[in-house]
């Protein structure tokens, strides 16, 4: 009789609270183990290959001698990888960029994307031969196999990766405590439990880390060497030092007591899910980086933190993402048909619905840990923390009524977001003036890039209003529409004027040395401008005619045309004027540069005021910021 995996009524009620219990951790991973064997079933009657079927008896013969050998490396996060990569390049002829994306959360920040790098078929489907090994071992068994090796490495998954030179094939054999990768000897800790090995010259063994706080651990396997840890080719780390482990070790120290002690349930959940830590390397502009694959359930992959909060922060956020990945495996929230896309205000691209209800549930836990350091924190930090709070409170609270009003979900999805609406609803807390603004104006800065780096408005029109103000004519009161296509470039582009407002509450003395020129404003932010600096600063006169200067100097400068949208927002909602659209005005000043007549554009923004823009179908934000939707084809 066949068996299906459930969630009860109650484990999505606690899911849908932010939370869910150790048990239904253990539910959600029995899943993807289930979700696993499928796949690999898939593979086995793709592939018509004596080795491959060789390699699944070894793995079978192992889970049958060793019940809990078979799943524990079905269970291991990048087996999904695999798995998803494996069945891939199966069914695509040509090499490809992942169909999925990662999480949430996202956010490659600096990250620079690599190009799509295949290893052969040969080598990607023989990876079953080192899972298969990795089960014997596990089940005290002496075996044999052989393997083609990728890059002239084989990986062993939890134990580490051997050189073996240029070796077209590998033999992988255990006898009695002996471990042979080819030429390289190995010597696992244990037959049940194989920890790295003894570092060598022709082995590398993965690295452990471990915290504890209140008498509950975290045991982390901080991942440099497997082959599918970088599913998304977001630049992992290759080979770490010592210094580089252990300055990750100080930081989980720092991180997990903050978890533990102020969001215990949420650490149970940590502890009992999530294994193994994959380290990203950004840019110089990268302020932190977390991702969470769908295929890779109990990893996460992120750039090094700048401190413990960042670091438990992160983990909280990421978790989120691999909890509500792994219940949709098991019970699906929403119509997975539905091609629209969405505005998220956590990210710079449109995003589908799944996506979006992604956003939502990493950001209630986001929301939740802010709250929770406005009254452990002091001076500036606590300050910023209330304005965080703040901000993704209202994010959240009003993505979660957009996401209802779409009619798009299920009636399980129906409940499990009017759970996260009841969580925050019940955050009721005052919140100070001030920080209230800022959290406000922190939405809107997030909403203007996001216009004005995905809205194109009509391009014939556009053309009829150039030509109009080039023969000195009245702007025409015409209606514009504004269609989203999607920019490509990065998920999350960091706001340095956002940045600078945390540095003005955080350290007042050193946004006050680079608004006196004590401090080069480069040296400290290099992506940030003039402009930026004076608009933090409230100087909105400053910032507006540096940021009209750029936009004279470099039209295609996308973050001076943001400055100067809110620039002018913020001086003409004072003044109770209104000028055009940004992305109006953008749009028609690159034409009349284009056709040779080079404009101001704040004169242009005001000559445009007539014009009416409107969205193409869709809904539009209601006065604030909030989430939209546009009928466009499904890009992902």
């Amino acid at each position: 009789m066949t068996g299906y995996h459930r969630l009860t009524p109650d484990d999505l009620a606690a899911l849908a609270a932010g939370l869910g219990d150790q048990r239904t951790i253990r539910l959600l991973r029995d899943g993807q183990v289930s979700k696993r064997m499928l796949q690999l079933r898939v593979l086995l009657d793709t592939v018509d290959s004596e080795e491959t079927r060789r390699h699944f008896g070894l793995w079978a013969t192992a889970a049958g001698r060793s019940p809990e050998a078979g799943p524990a490396v079905l269970a291991l996060p990048h087996t999904g990888a695999w798995l998803a990569s494996a069945l891939r390049r199966l069914r695509t002829p040509t090499p490809s960029a992942p169909a999925s994306e990662a999480a949430a959360g996202r956010t490659t920040g600096g990250l620079v994307v690599r190009a799509a790098s295949e290893a052969p078929v040969e080598a990607e489907l023989t990876a079953l031969g080192s899972l298969a090994a990795v089960a014997a071992l596990r089940a005290g068994m002496d075996f044999e196999l052989s393997v083609v090796p990728r890059d002239g490495a084989v990986y062993l998954p939890t134990l580490g990766l051997a050189r073996v030179g240029d070796a077209q094939r590998v033999t992988i054999s255990r006898v009695g405590s002996r471990l042979l990768i080819g030429p390289v000897e190995v010597s696992p800790a244990s037959p049940s439990d194989p920890g790295p090995g003894a570092e060598n010259a022709g082995w590398s063994g993965l690295h452990r880390l471990r915290s504890t706080a209140d008498g509950l651990t975290l045991r982390i396997t901080l991942d440099d060497l497997d082959p599918y840890r970088d599913r998304h080719r977001l630049c992992a780390a290759e080979r770490l030092t010592p210094a580089e482990v252990a300055e990750w070790q100080r930081l989980l120290d720092d991180a997990w007591p903050i978890l533990v002690r102020h969001h215990r349930r949420h650490a149970e959940a940590i502890a009992e899910g999530l294994g193994w830590l994959v380290p990203l390397v950004a840019d110089s502009v990268s302020a932190g980086v977390n991702v969470t694959s769908m295929d890779a359930f109990g990893s996460v992959s992120m750039t090094c933190p700048i401190d413990g909060q960042a670091f438990a922060l992160g983990l909280l956020h990421e978790f989120q993402h691999a909890k509500l990945g792994a219940t949709l495996d098991v019970e699906p929230l929403y119509d997975r048909d539905d091609s629209r896309y969405y505005y998220a205000p956590w990210r710079d691209d449109p995003r589908p619905l799944g996506a979006a209800l992604q956003g939502v549930y990493a950001f209630i836990a986001v929301t939740e840990f802010w709250r929770g350091r406005r009254a452990l924190l002091t001076g500036g930090p606590a300050r910023m923390a209330e304005v965080e709070f703040a901000r993704w409170r209202d994010r959240v609270s009003r993505t979660c009524a957009d996401i209802e009003s779409f009619g798009r979900l299920t009636a399980a999805g129906r409940e499990f977001v009017a759970g996260l609406r009841r969580v925050i609803d019940d955050w009721r807390d005052p919140v100070d003036q001030g920080a209230a603004e800022l959290a406000r104006e922190a939405a809107e800065d997030h909403w203007t890039v996001w216009r004005l780096r995905n809205r194109r408005p009509d391009p014939h029109v556009v053309h009829q209003l150039a030509a109009a103000r080039s023969a000195g004519l009245p702007c025409p009161a015409v209606t514009v529409v504004l269609r989203v296509e999607p920019a490509d470039g990065r998920w999350l582009s960091l706001s340095p004027r956002l940045d600078l407002v945390r540095l003005r509450l955080t350290d007042p003395e050193r946004f006050t040395r680079l608004r006196t020129g004590a401090e080069r404003l480069v040296d400290a932010l290099p992506t940030a401008s003039d402009g930026d600096l004076a608009l933090a600063a409230g100087d909105d006169l400053a910032a507006r005619e540096s940021y009209r200067r750029q936009v004279c100097a470099d039209p295609e400068l996308l973050s001076a045309w943001v400055g100067l949208a809110l620039a002018e927002q913020r001086l003409t909602a004072a003044q109770k004027t209104a000028g055009a659209d940004p992305e109006l005005c953008r749009a028609v000043y690159r034409q009349l540069r284009t056709d040779g007549h080079p404009e101001d554009p704040l004169e242009l923004s005001r000559w445009l005021a007539p014009v009416t823009c409107v969205p193409a179908p869709g809904i539009e934000p209601d006065g604030e910021p909030s989430v939209t939707s546009v009928a466009v084809p499904d890009r992902s």
